[in-house]
């Protein structure tokens, strides 16, 4: 077929650039091809691993049901070290913590708990464990190990800060320093919602602060128990909270 000079020269110039440019714009076709398939893959492996993942942990909530130590720690351990990228990782080590605890293993519980500490990526989850696991130190009397953990998180919404704050306070008035005490409550009441559950709860523990210098009178009963709850029931209200100060 034959082509004029204009044709010519037109094809010509596009065997010219193709010389040129031909293999990188063909390094990068593929690279975007390989960049999509990549990611394909990637969403269809997390959505997979998620739904193994659940399927493990409605095993772990029937062996708490039964109170079955045996398969609450292998099943629990095998969500962390497998899944513990997905929501369900620090969801068994709160309730691994919490079944510890119960039963008076408190050096697993907080290793539980420290394992979302260091390993959870979700902000909300830190929070709660931070609080449960000052809970523990508060019951060891290591409140200074306790207002490290508190104080060294930076909390993402309200309910972190106020969960937080709680926590932060019962640590100060357990040490005798009522005025940081009140400060802190202070604080959580500020950053909460009105109508929170535990902004109430804090206002009770207010007021039966006394002032720096007198003896400390304990917060009311039903206030400190319900503020375990409420707390408890903060954004993990899917796991459970460890014992006794822990499960605040």
């Amino acid at each position: 077929m034959a082509y004029n000079l204009e044709e010519q020269e037109s094809i010509d110039n596009l065997k010219g650039w193709w010389e040129k440019w031909g293999t990188p714009v063909l390094v990068v076709i593929t690279l975007a091809c390989v960049g999509v398939a990549g990611y394909n893959g990637w969403k269809w492996w997390n959505h997979r691993q998620t739904a193994k993942a659940s399927v493990a942990y409605v095993a772990l909530e029937t062996a708490v049901n039964n109170q079955d130590g045996k398969n609450i720690k292998s099943i629990s351990d095998g969500l962390i070290d497998q899944y513990g990228s997905t929501v369900y990782g620090p969801m068994a080590a709160f309730v691994a913590a919490r079944y510890a605890a119960d039963n008076g293993d408190i050096a697993t519980a907080k290793q539980k708990l420290q394992w979302v500490v260091d390993h959870g990526d979700r902000k909300e989850f830190e929070a709660i464990a931070r609080v449960r696991l000052a809970g523990l130190l508060m019951d060891e009397k290591a409140y200074d190990k306790a207002l490290t953990l508190l104080t060294g998180f930076t909390p993402a919404t309200d309910t972190e800060r106020l969960v937080i704050d709680d926590r932060l306070g019962d640590v100060y008035q357990a040490m005798g320093k009522n005025a940081e005490a009140r400060k802190a409550w202070q604080d959580g009441i500020a950053a909460a919602r009105d109508g929170d559950p535990l902004q109430n709860l804090i206002r009770l523990k207010l007021d039966s602060l006394p002032e720096d210098g007198t003896a400390a009178a304990p917060a009311p009963a039903a206030a400190s128990a319900a503020a375990s709850s409420a707390a408890a029931s903060a954004p993990a209200s899917s796991a459970p909270a460890a014992k006794s100060s822990a499960a605040g």
